[in-house]
Protein backbone atom coordinates (compact mmCIF):
# COMPACT_ATOMS: atom_id res chain seq x y z
CA UNK A 1 0.00 0.00 0.00
CA UNK A 2 1.23 3.75 -1.14
CA UNK A 3 1.53 5.99 2.15
CA UNK A 4 0.74 9.56 1.46
CA UNK A 5 3.17 11.58 0.49
CA UNK A 6 5.51 8.40 -0.79
CA UNK A 7 8.04 8.75 -3.62
CA UNK A 8 7.46 6.22 -5.56
CA UNK A 9 9.84 4.77 -8.25
CA UNK A 10 9.46 2.21 -10.89
CA UNK A 11 10.62 -1.20 -10.78
CA UNK A 12 12.30 -1.84 -14.49
CA UNK A 13 14.32 1.00 -13.98
CA UNK A 14 15.83 -0.19 -10.47
CA UNK A 15 16.48 -3.60 -11.89
CA UNK A 16 18.45 -2.21 -14.71
CA UNK A 17 20.43 -0.27 -12.14
CA UNK A 18 21.40 -3.02 -10.04
CA UNK A 19 22.91 -5.00 -13.01
CA UNK A 20 24.71 -2.09 -14.06
CA UNK A 21 26.12 -1.57 -10.50
CA UNK A 22 27.04 -5.18 -9.95
CA UNK A 23 28.54 -4.77 -13.54
CA UNK A 24 30.57 -1.90 -13.38
CA UNK A 25 31.73 -3.44 -9.42
CA UNK A 26 33.33 -6.14 -10.95
CA UNK A 27 34.83 -4.44 -13.28
CA UNK A 28 35.93 -1.97 -10.80
CA UNK A 29 37.62 -4.39 -8.67
CA UNK A 30 38.98 -6.15 -12.25
CA UNK A 31 40.77 -2.97 -12.69
CA UNK A 32 42.05 -2.93 -8.81
CA UNK A 33 43.66 -6.17 -9.32
CA UNK A 34 45.86 -5.44 -12.36
CA UNK A 35 47.16 -2.67 -10.73
CA UNK A 36 48.18 -3.95 -8.13
CA UNK A 37 50.00 -7.17 -9.63
CA UNK A 38 51.41 -4.22 -12.01
CA UNK A 39 52.58 -2.33 -9.14
CA UNK A 40 53.87 -5.91 -7.49
CA UNK A 41 56.29 -5.98 -10.79
CA UNK A 42 57.73 -2.97 -10.66
CA UNK A 43 58.70 -2.97 -7.01
CA UNK A 44 59.65 -6.46 -7.33
CA UNK A 45 62.44 -5.47 -10.08
CA UNK A 46 63.53 -2.45 -7.63
CA UNK A 47 63.67 -4.63 -4.58
CA UNK A 48 63.76 -8.38 -4.69
CA UNK A 49 63.05 -9.44 -1.46
CA UNK A 50 60.98 -11.85 0.84
CA UNK A 51 60.76 -9.44 3.31
CA UNK A 52 58.85 -6.32 1.41
CA UNK A 53 57.31 -8.70 -0.93
CA UNK A 54 55.06 -9.91 1.69
CA UNK A 55 54.47 -6.80 3.43
CA UNK A 56 53.50 -5.50 -0.41
CA UNK A 57 51.28 -8.27 -0.47
CA UNK A 58 49.57 -7.84 2.59
CA UNK A 59 48.78 -4.05 1.68
CA UNK A 60 47.85 -4.63 -1.71
CA UNK A 61 45.09 -7.31 -0.59
CA UNK A 62 44.10 -5.11 1.90
CA UNK A 63 43.37 -2.26 0.00
CA UNK A 64 41.84 -4.58 -2.29
CA UNK A 65 39.24 -5.90 -0.22
CA UNK A 66 38.46 -2.73 1.09
CA UNK A 67 38.08 -1.05 -2.27
CA UNK A 68 35.47 -4.35 -3.25
CA UNK A 69 33.52 -3.75 0.09
CA UNK A 70 32.81 -0.37 -0.41
CA UNK A 71 31.53 -1.19 -4.04
CA UNK A 72 29.33 -3.66 -3.38
CA UNK A 73 27.95 -1.92 -0.69
CA UNK A 74 23.74 -2.02 -0.97
CA UNK A 75 22.51 0.58 -3.15
CA UNK A 76 20.29 3.11 -1.38
CA UNK A 77 16.22 2.66 -1.47
CA UNK A 78 15.48 5.28 -3.24
CA UNK A 79 11.60 4.39 -1.68
CA UNK A 80 12.09 6.59 0.97
CA UNK A 81 9.09 8.29 2.81
CA UNK A 82 10.56 11.29 3.90
CA UNK A 83 7.37 13.31 3.32
CA UNK A 84 5.82 11.53 5.68
CA UNK A 85 8.38 10.96 7.98
CA UNK A 86 8.68 14.75 8.11
CA UNK A 87 5.22 15.47 8.90
CA UNK A 88 5.08 13.03 11.71
CA UNK A 89 7.98 14.44 13.35
CA UNK A 90 6.73 18.31 13.00
CA UNK A 91 3.28 16.87 14.62
CA UNK A 92 5.49 15.55 17.48
CA UNK A 93 7.01 18.85 18.43
CA UNK A 94 6.30 21.08 21.32
CA UNK A 95 4.32 24.19 20.80
CA UNK A 96 4.26 27.56 22.25
CA UNK A 97 1.54 29.82 21.98
CA UNK A 98 0.56 33.32 22.98
CA UNK A 99 -1.95 34.15 25.34
CA UNK A 100 -3.77 37.48 24.84
CA UNK A 101 -6.59 39.50 26.36
CA UNK A 102 -8.52 41.02 23.87
CA UNK A 103 -10.91 44.06 24.89
CA UNK A 104 -12.64 45.29 22.04
CA UNK A 105 -15.69 48.02 22.36
CA UNK A 106 -16.44 50.75 24.83
CA UNK A 107 -19.06 51.53 27.58
CA UNK A 108 -22.14 48.97 27.21
CA UNK A 109 -20.36 47.46 24.34
CA UNK A 110 -17.35 46.42 26.09
CA UNK A 111 -16.77 42.92 25.30
CA UNK A 112 -13.18 40.88 26.78
CA UNK A 113 -12.18 38.01 24.83
CA UNK A 114 -9.29 35.50 25.16
CA UNK A 115 -7.44 35.15 22.57
CA UNK A 116 -4.86 31.53 22.64
CA UNK A 117 -2.33 31.14 19.43
CA UNK A 118 -4.97 31.05 16.60
CA UNK A 119 -7.85 30.35 18.46
CA UNK A 120 -10.57 33.39 19.79
CA UNK A 121 -12.51 32.09 22.60
CA UNK A 122 -15.91 33.98 24.27
CA UNK A 123 -18.65 34.13 26.07
CA UNK A 124 -20.94 36.23 24.51
CA UNK A 125 -24.99 36.88 23.49
CA UNK A 126 -26.51 36.41 20.19
CA UNK A 127 -29.04 39.77 20.69
CA UNK A 128 -28.13 42.00 23.98
CA UNK A 129 -30.66 44.23 23.41
CA UNK A 130 -33.42 41.49 24.21
CA UNK A 131 -31.69 38.98 26.19
CA UNK A 132 -32.68 38.86 30.13
CA UNK A 133 -29.22 39.08 32.15
CA UNK A 134 -31.10 38.54 34.79
CA UNK A 135 -32.33 34.91 33.52
CA UNK A 136 -30.46 34.06 30.25
CA UNK A 137 -26.60 32.78 30.23
CA UNK A 138 -24.02 33.80 27.65
CA UNK A 139 -23.23 31.40 24.92
CA UNK A 140 -19.97 30.29 24.32
CA UNK A 141 -18.25 30.42 21.14
CA UNK A 142 -14.81 29.82 19.28
CA UNK A 143 -13.60 31.15 16.28
CA UNK A 144 -10.25 31.56 14.13
CA UNK A 145 -8.66 34.52 14.62
CA UNK A 146 -7.64 35.32 10.75
CA UNK A 147 -11.33 35.05 9.78
CA UNK A 148 -12.99 37.14 12.44
CA UNK A 149 -10.42 40.12 13.10
CA UNK A 150 -11.61 42.01 10.27
CA UNK A 151 -14.87 41.81 12.05
CA UNK A 152 -14.01 43.54 15.21
CA UNK A 153 -13.43 47.33 12.88
CA UNK A 154 -10.05 47.73 14.57
CA UNK A 155 -12.02 48.90 17.85
CA UNK A 156 -9.97 46.92 20.32
CA UNK A 157 -7.09 46.17 21.74
CA UNK A 158 -4.74 43.76 23.70
CA UNK A 159 -2.98 42.92 26.38
CA UNK A 160 0.04 40.52 26.12
CA UNK A 161 -0.89 37.65 29.24
CA UNK A 162 2.20 35.39 28.57
CA UNK A 163 2.33 32.00 27.17
CA UNK A 164 0.76 28.32 26.73
CA UNK A 165 2.72 25.38 25.78
CA UNK A 166 1.52 22.10 24.15
CA UNK A 167 3.43 18.53 23.89
CA UNK A 168 2.30 18.41 20.18
CA UNK A 169 -0.61 19.21 18.04
CA UNK A 170 -2.87 16.62 19.06
CA UNK A 171 -2.03 18.06 22.72
CA UNK A 172 -2.94 21.77 21.56
CA UNK A 173 -6.09 20.03 19.78
CA UNK A 174 -7.18 18.33 22.97
CA UNK A 175 -6.81 21.75 25.29
CA UNK A 176 -8.80 23.44 22.73
CA UNK A 177 -11.53 20.94 22.68
CA UNK A 178 -11.58 20.79 27.00
CA UNK A 179 -11.74 24.91 26.01
CA UNK A 180 -15.08 24.31 24.15
CA UNK A 181 -16.79 22.01 26.42
CA UNK A 182 -17.48 24.85 29.22
CA UNK A 183 -20.79 26.50 29.71
CA UNK A 184 -21.56 29.42 31.55
CA UNK A 185 -23.69 28.00 34.91
CA UNK A 186 -25.12 31.64 35.92
CA UNK A 187 -27.03 34.18 34.04
CA UNK A 188 -25.13 37.21 32.47
CA UNK A 189 -25.78 39.41 34.73
CA UNK A 190 -24.88 37.44 37.83
CA UNK A 191 -21.13 36.43 39.53
CA UNK A 192 -19.89 34.30 37.60
CA UNK A 193 -22.41 34.48 34.27
CA UNK A 194 -19.98 37.32 32.33
CA UNK A 195 -17.38 37.64 30.06
CA UNK A 196 -14.57 38.09 32.07
CA UNK A 197 -15.58 34.99 34.52
CA UNK A 198 -15.66 32.81 31.53
CA UNK A 199 -12.11 33.98 30.53
CA UNK A 200 -10.79 33.25 33.95
CA UNK A 201 -12.48 29.88 33.82
CA UNK A 202 -10.71 28.99 30.83
CA UNK A 203 -7.64 30.13 32.85
CA UNK A 204 -8.18 28.25 35.35
CA UNK A 205 -8.75 24.85 33.31
CA UNK A 206 -5.48 25.41 31.56
CA UNK A 207 -3.81 26.11 34.34
CA UNK A 208 -4.97 22.81 35.97
CA UNK A 209 -3.88 20.94 32.85
CA UNK A 210 -0.20 22.25 33.10
CA UNK A 211 -1.30 24.25 29.66
CA UNK A 212 -0.20 27.85 31.42
CA UNK A 213 2.31 28.77 34.04
CA UNK A 214 0.63 30.62 37.48
CA UNK A 215 2.11 33.61 36.17
CA UNK A 216 -0.75 33.55 32.61
CA UNK A 217 -3.31 33.50 35.66
CA UNK A 218 -2.02 36.35 37.88
CA UNK A 219 -2.10 38.74 35.10
CA UNK A 220 -5.11 38.11 33.78
CA UNK A 221 -6.21 38.05 37.54
CA UNK A 222 -5.12 41.54 38.11
CA UNK A 223 -7.09 42.96 35.08
CA UNK A 224 -9.72 41.15 36.01
CA UNK A 225 -9.80 42.99 39.72
CA UNK A 226 -9.17 46.29 38.03
CA UNK A 227 -11.90 46.44 35.91
CA UNK A 228 -14.71 43.85 36.67
CA UNK A 229 -16.80 46.23 39.01
CA UNK A 230 -16.17 49.21 36.00
CA UNK A 231 -16.88 46.56 33.14
CA UNK A 232 -19.91 45.14 35.62
CA UNK A 233 -21.96 48.17 35.64
CA UNK A 234 -21.70 49.77 32.08
CA UNK A 235 -22.31 46.41 30.28
CA UNK A 236 -25.13 44.79 32.97
CA UNK A 237 -26.08 47.74 35.20
CA UNK A 238 -25.19 45.47 38.24
CA UNK A 239 -22.55 46.28 40.93
CA UNK A 240 -20.81 43.20 41.04
CA UNK A 241 -17.50 42.57 43.31
CA UNK A 242 -14.73 40.65 41.67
Amino acid sequence: MIRPGQIIASSKPQRWFAIIFRTCSRIAGQVLLSKFINLSRHVMFLQNTPSSFVALLYFGATLLWASIQVLASPVPNPNVDIAHFSNSQLSKREIEVNVDLVIGGVGKNEHWYLLIGPQLFQAGARDFATMDATKSKLTTSSYNWDEVESQLGGDYYILPLGKATSKDADDQGEAFAKIREIRMKKAAAKKGGNCMDYNMDVLKLLRRKGYVSKAVVAAYKQEYDDNYTRVSKAVWGVDLQP
